[in-house]
């Protein structure tokens, strides 16, 4: 593999990511990214990772936050995706591995993550990193607009 560098996103990244983003299931324009990122920024309680290769972005994972009162809270990371040409080359656990330092380093005890149903190959690769299935759940969802 080749050497690669892990560091917080910049807005400048807004393109590259919005080009990961459909690898995830998602769709977003450069200034949709951009906007969501110069939000995110603001917010001390998350963090955008890229992994570089040569200068190029090719993987993302953003982290969070979330105290709770009802117990001591938990980061959750809210996306983790490498480009597919870079998979299974420890990218993604490199990713990984800098979202739990995060987590730890703001004081969380509990990382946790969501993983849609059909991505059996990535429930591999979590629980490979030491990651268990929690209590089973729904998300329910109210759309504001």
């Amino acid at each position: 593999m080749s050497k690669f560098i892990i560091r917080s996103s910049v807005l400048a990244d807004a393109l590259v990511i919005s080009r990961l983003l459909p690898d995830l299931g998602y769709k977003a324009t450069e200034s949709e990214v951009a906007s969501r990122l110069s939000v995110l920024c603001k917010r001390e309680e998350n963090e955008v990772f890229v992994v570089e290769i040569s200068g190029n972005v090719v993987g993302l994972c953003h982290v969070q936050g979330v105290p709770l009162l009802a117990s001591g809270g938990y980061a959750e990371v809210q996306a983790l995706v490498v480009a597919r040409s870079h998979q299974r080359t420890g990218l993604g656990r490199a990713l990984l591995e800098q979202a739990v330092s995060w987590s730890r380093e703001f004081g969380y005890k509990r990382v946790r993550l969501r993983s849609g149903l059909h991505r059996d190959e990535a429930h591999l690769f979590y629980k490979a990193r030491g990651f268990t299935k929690s209590k089973p759940s729904y998300a329910f969802e109210l759309m504001l607009e």
